[in-house]
């Protein structure tokens, strides 16, 4: 995607173009770029100051060669065009096509973002260039790869809000994407058969229909700094996951490394010494099968040329093994759930509720004794079929 960046870069870098005044145009106009390219467009007008204006039926040009095509671009903007004061208020696109990219964005809106900001300085945090009025919104897009053709009905960022952690030190408290009905169609590939696609070739499933939403919130509270992680993705007909995490962080801590994070020379540093501040609180992970699993041991077989049944036997084995391995003193209720799963599909809930929260530093000790951690972590499995 860095072919993306630069052309977006194209249209909003410092003086990119020679003129600076309101051109009007009722023809075909092409305007020289600093970088030698062209930008030309048939009707509109723009403010080359503010970048401000609106153009019909683009094309920009790199080298002699049409790379990004669109019928239509409205821009409410303020401050110098593609500095780091540039702001946009607004920002249209209609029916865009990036064809080095095999992209096409049917419509794309972006709203009250400090374009020039994020553009210009590459350790922006944030709050820098979005408030909690900014989003990105892009529907109809389309891709096209070497393996496969994806569309993707309707990409939108989810509110964003903001805090004070401490004076003048402001933190973003909630942000996430949601990604409405993505459809992957797997292309034909080498001759090489893959087993797995054969066999969702056999069921009658040619593409797979996805929906995706990943969010963070945070909370300050009696000088702790409670963060949350959410991330929900399913495959329809198939499978769904739905994953959240909670951690806390002393906020006057937190406040004192922030800074430091945000130093290219020091950020390692400060990270360590963040995660050894920060405790975890809560997980939960819930894992519905609708069909995957079965389709995975029909794969297997036909793969490995044996039947379904002893690749289900082979596999029962092994976890029976590597679970009695890891967790000696906790394979006797960490197994029935994970094998009702594996035959029969359903739904397994794994959720780990900590008696206290527990520093991410126990780390260490949990790896080298990993029923230490089902217990201070509070963790079990549970099936529904």
């Amino acid at each position: 995607m860095k072919q993306v960046r630069r052309y977006i870069a194209y249209l909003f870098a410092p003086a990119m173009l020679v003129l600076a005044l309101v051109m009007p145009a009722s023809a075909t106009t092409t305007l020289q770029l600093e970088n030698g390219n062209t930008l030309s467009f048939a009707d509109g007008s723009i403010d080359l100051a503010t970048g401000s204006g609106e153009l019909f039926d683009i094309a920009l040009s790199e080298d002699g060669v049409v790379v990004l095509t669109a019928e239509y671009l409205f821009i409410d903007a303020s401050g110098s065009f593609g500095e780091t004061d540039w702001y946009v208020h607004d920002l249209v696109v209609k029916q865009a096509e990036l064809a080095e990219e095999n992209i096409f964005i049917g419509e794309m809106e972006i709203r009250d973002m400090a374009m020039g900001m994020l553009v210009t300085n590459a350790v922006a945090e944030m709050q820098d260039y979005v408030t909690s009025d900014s989003f990105v919104l892009l529907r109809n897009v389309g891709m096209t790869t070497d393996e496969a053709l994806i569309s993707i009905d309707r990409i939108q960022t989810l509110p964003f809000a903001f805090a004070e952690l401490s004076p003048g030190q402001i933190i973003p408290t909630s942000a996430g994407i949601d990604i409405d009905r993505m459809t992957v169609m797997p292309l034909d590939g080498p001759a090489t058969p893959d087993p797995f696609i054969d066999e969702l070739e056999r069921r009658g499933i040619t593409e797979f229909e996805i929906d995706f939403d990943l969010s963070t919130t945070a909370q300050i509270e009696g000088g702790v700094l409670g963060v949350t992680y959410r991330t929900a993705s399913g495959v329809k007909d198939l499978s769904a996951i739905d994953l959240g995490l909670a951690f806390t962080i002393d906020s006057d801590v937190y406040a004192r490394l922030l800074p430091t994070l945000m130093d290219p020379d020091d950020g390692g540093a400060a990270l360590l010494a963040v995660a050894g501040a920060v405790s975890f609180n809560g997980a939960r992970i819930v894992l519905d099968d609708s069909g995957l699993i079965e389709i995975l041991f029909a794969a297997a077989a036909s793969e490995q040329g044996v039947s379904e049944g002893e690749v289900r036997s082979m596999s029962r084995m092994m976890l029976a093994g590597g679970l009695q391995q890891t967790f000696p003193e906790n394979v006797s209720r960490l197994l029935p759930p994970i094998e009702a799963m594996l035959q029969q599909g359903g739904t397994m809930t794994i959720s780990s509720v900590p008696p206290s929260p527990v520093p991410l530093s126990s780390a260490i000790g949990f790896a080298m004794f990993p029923d230490l951690a089902i217990d201070q972590l509070g963790i079990t499995i549970t099936h529904m079929p």
